[in-house]
């Protein structure tokens, strides 16, 4: 087995720390002889695990302040249409999915809506909690017409990003999309399949996808409020 280079070891124990709080956002990490101390390492190890950790966008240097530590909640763009697990991936994380489940499920009287079908059509459901650098981080549900994805099930365990698989593998480009967010406590269940403690706030979308204007996913995640954030831009004033 090939050795960890000792500024990837420093690297990743400062990353981990970052991301547990142990070094708050906004606040300034030890001091360059603090941190030789604290890891055990000479000063170009530290240097080194810094200019990568600044390269990611997890610290910032201040000129005569010190080492900042920056705001890493993933930010997803809601201007154009991404997935969640495509946001967190350009934010450099590894993203891994867990106990995927795929069924076939009729259509309840809010998705025959939501995707314009009638009675008689099914849908393919697809359940996954999916881990940043293997931590829980969102529950997913995705909802599709089973007859734009025959099969789908003996692909169980074998995607993390949807979108990108369902372009791949069913020729679904999805081109637009409509979001209704919301703000809620975990409740029990949520909780555990997230670890977090009951009452955690998760921030929740609920997703229509479209190809050439028809409805074609519909996507129910709950993610970790403290662990994403949704950017918007709009232009004018409603009259």
């Amino acid at each position: 087995m090939r050795k960890v280079p000792a500024y990837m070891a420093v690297h990743d124990l400062i990353k981990k720390r970052i991301q547990d709080g142990t070094y708050p956002v906004l606040e300034l990490l030890p001091t360059e002889p603090e941190l030789e101390k604290i890891y055990k390492v000479s000063r170009t190890t530290i240097r080194s695990a810094m200019e990568l950790l600044k390269e990611e966008g997890f610290v910032e240097v201040k000129q005569g302040r010190g080492t900042m530590v920056l705001d890493q909640r993933t930010i997803q763009d809601l201007n154009k249409v991404t997935s969640v697990t495509e946001s967190l991936r350009r934010k450099g994380y590894d993203v891994r999915t867990k106990s995927m489940y795929i069924d076939i499920i009729p259509a309840n009287d809010k998705l025959l809506k939501e995707l314009n079908l009638s009675t008689d059509d099914s849908i393919t459901r697809v359940q996954r909690i999916q881990l940043i650098d293997e931590n829980p981080i969102a529950i997913m549900r995705n909802y599709i017409p089973t007859s734009l994805v025959p099969g789908l099930m003996q692909f169980t365990n074998k995607f993390s990003g949807l979108y990108q698989f369902l372009e791949e593998h069913y020729d679904l480009q999805i081109d637009s999309a409509h979001d209704k967010i919301f703000a809620k406590s975990a409740d029990f269940a949520e909780s555990e399949m997230l670890n977090v403690p009951p009452g955690t706030a998760l921030l929740c979308i609920r997703r229509i996808c479209y190809q050439n204007e028809k409805p074609v996913c519909v996507d129910d995640v709950c993610i970790i409020g403290d662990q994403y954030e949704l950017a918007i831009s709009t232009n004018g004033r409603y009259k």
